[in-house]
C-alpha cells in the first residue's frame, strides 16, 4: 500500500472554542427565573399630583377674588365716601305713669313716647330700615316699660329722620323695693330710660339697594330732665352683633 506524503495528507483544522455540532442533538433546559424582589425594592408607580393641581388651582382663584373684591370697596369709598347714620335720643315722654300698691309691693301702668333721631350726612347714600323692633327698659334695665314694632323706613340723602316709638304697659309687677324707688325717681324726673331698636340697615345708590344687615342701636344714659332740658345723648350700635360704634 502507498504511503502519502506528508504533502498530500488532509489538512485538520481545530474547533474554535464553545462551537457545537449541529448533527449532535441539543439539550433545552428552562429558562431560569428570576427571584421576585421583596416589596420595599420594588419600583413604586408615578402617581400624578391632580389633588395638589386642583389646590394650587383653587388658591390661584380665591387671590384673585379677593383682590378684584378689595379693589371694588376701595372704588366704592373712593366714588362715595359713605358714612354711618348717627343716632340720637331726640326725646322721651312718659304720658300716663301710675303706680298701684297691692300685698306683694305693687304694679305699674305706664305708657312712653320716644323719639329716635337719625342723620344721614352722605351726599349720595340713602339709607333703608326694615321693620323694628324696639323694647324701652328703665332702673338699670330692672323694669320693663314696654316694647313694640315700627315699620320700614328710609333717611334721604343729607337728611334726618325720626323714628318715634310709643309703648304701654300694664300691670307690670314691682317689688317693694321697686315701688318706693320709682315713685320718688319719676317724681323727681332722675329715671334713666334705655331705648334698644333692632332692625336691619341697608344703602340705595341711585336706585339700587344693597341686601341688608342686622343692626342692634341702644340709647340711654341721660335722665327724663337732661333730656327734656335739650341734651340728646348719642347712641352706640352693633352691626352683625360683634362690631360695635358709637
Amino acid at each position: 500500500m502507498e504511503q502519502q506524503s506528508p504533502e498530500q495528507q488532509p489538512i485538520i483544522l481545530q474547533k474554535p472554542p464553545g462551537y457545537r455540532d449541529p448533527t449532535t442533538p441539543q439539550k433545552h433546559h428552562p429558562p431560569r427565573k428570576t427571584p421576585p424582589l421583596p416589596p420595599s425594592f420594588r419600583p413604586k408607580p408615578k402617581k400624578r399630583h391632580y389633588c395638589r393641581m386642583c389646590c394650587c388651582t383653587f388658591c390661584i382663584l380665591l387671590l384673585i377674588l379677593i383682590f378684584i373684591f378689595i379693589f371694588l370697596v376701595a372704588l366704592f369709598f373712593l366714588l362715595y365716601q359713605p358714612s354711618l347714620p348717627q343716632f340720637h335720643l331726640g326725646s322721651f315722654r312718659v304720658s300716663n305713669f301710675k303706680i298701684k300698691p297691692n300685698a306683694d309691693g305693687g304694679s305699674l301702668d305706664a305708657d312712653t313716647i320716644t323719639m329716635v333721631d337719625i342723620k344721614n350726612r352722605n351726599p349720595k347714600i340713602a339709607w333703608h330700615f326694615d321693620q323694628s323692633s324696639v323694647q324701652i327698659w328703665a332702673d338699670n334695665g330692672d323694669l320693663n316699660l314696654g316694647s313694640t314694632k315700627v315699620a320700614g323706613f328710609d333717611v334721604k340723602v343729607r337728611d334726618t329722620s325720626k323714628l318715634k316709638v310709643q309703648t304701654k304697659v300694664k300691670d307690670e309687677v314691682l317689688d317693694e323695693r321697686q315701688k318706693r324707688r320709682l315713685k320718688s325717681v319719676f317724681e323727681s324726673k332722675a329715671l334713666i330710660p334705655n331705648v334698644e331698636v333692632k332692625t336691619r340697615i341697608g344703602f340705595n345708590i341711585q336706585g339700587w339697594k344693597s341686601m341688608t344687615i342686622g343692626v342692634t342701636v341702644v340709647c340711654g344714659g341721660a335722665t327724663i330732665r337732661q333730656i327734656q332740658n335739650g341734651d340728646s345723648p348719642h347712641c352706640s350700635f352693633t352691626i352683625l352683633k360683634w362690631i360695635k360704634m358709637q
